[in-house]
């Protein structure tokens, strides 16, 4: 296997669900986000200790698969890695209803599908999800669920260490979506900010517009 990422197997890219971490992700663990046995050990009983010490996260039992996932994303830098955590700890308990279950009857509605998630990840091994907007109904599915879906796809697919190691890419059709601009409020562009940013622990290595609202 060559140590380039852009090829990785026989020219060919590697399906989206793999379920290990092949040789060019495992290097890029080491290197790129400074992971080790070791470190990843006293990184871990280390952030345990600062989320104990704080009153938001004293208490709340952290799985230390979701605790990897943090300092992963912060290439393994405690101070920065307790503050993202602490960042979702914080909006968790402000937005509850993100977080809440989605009936299941809307999760079978066309609408819920607005994130198409590619068969095979990209050459470097990025997830790649395309964003068709004009899809949702808010007829159909509700805004406030609409959210949810959304939050709920992002936190499954950070559980998948490819995902936490590689990143995503995205791609943003906006065709069609004039008539959404009035969810484009301060507050729901915030939120989404806040959100994917400052909270969660995504990799975004790229990001790409189709087309424009129309």
């Amino acid at each position: 296997m060559s140590s380039k990422p852009s090829k990785i197997q026989d020219k060919d890219c590697l399906p989206l669900f793999i379920g290990y971490l092949p040789e060019f992700a495992l290097k890029k663990c080491k290197e790129e986000l400074n992971e080790s046995p070791e470190r990843k050990v006293k990184a871990l009983q280390e952030l345990r200790a600062l989320l104990e010490k704080n009153e938001k996260t004293s208490g709340i039992d952290f799985h230390e698969d979701f605790l990897v996932q943090y300092l992963r994303r912060n290439k393994y830098r405690l101070r920065d890695t307790f503050q993202h955590l602490l960042n979702f700890v914080i909006l968790n308990k402000k937005e509850t209803n993100l977080f809440n279950s989605t009936p299941d009857h809307y999760l079978e509605t066309a609408s819920s599908r607005t994130i198409l998630l590619l068969p095979k990840r990209c050459p470097e091994g990025c997830a790649v999800a395309i964003f068709q907007i004009a899809t949702w109904n808010p007829k159909e599915l509700p805004f406030e669920y609409f959210k949810q879906i959304g939050v709920m796809t992002f936190l499954q697919l950070l559980r998948d260490p490819m995902n936490q190691v590689n990143g995503f890419k995205f791609i943003h059709d906006f065709q069609g979506t004039f008539s959404f601009l009035k969810y484009c409020t301060p507050q729901n562009l915030y939120l989404l900010y806040n959100f994917t940013i400052n909270c969660i622990p995504g990799r975004y290595k790229e990001i790409h517009i189709i087309t424009i609202p129309g």
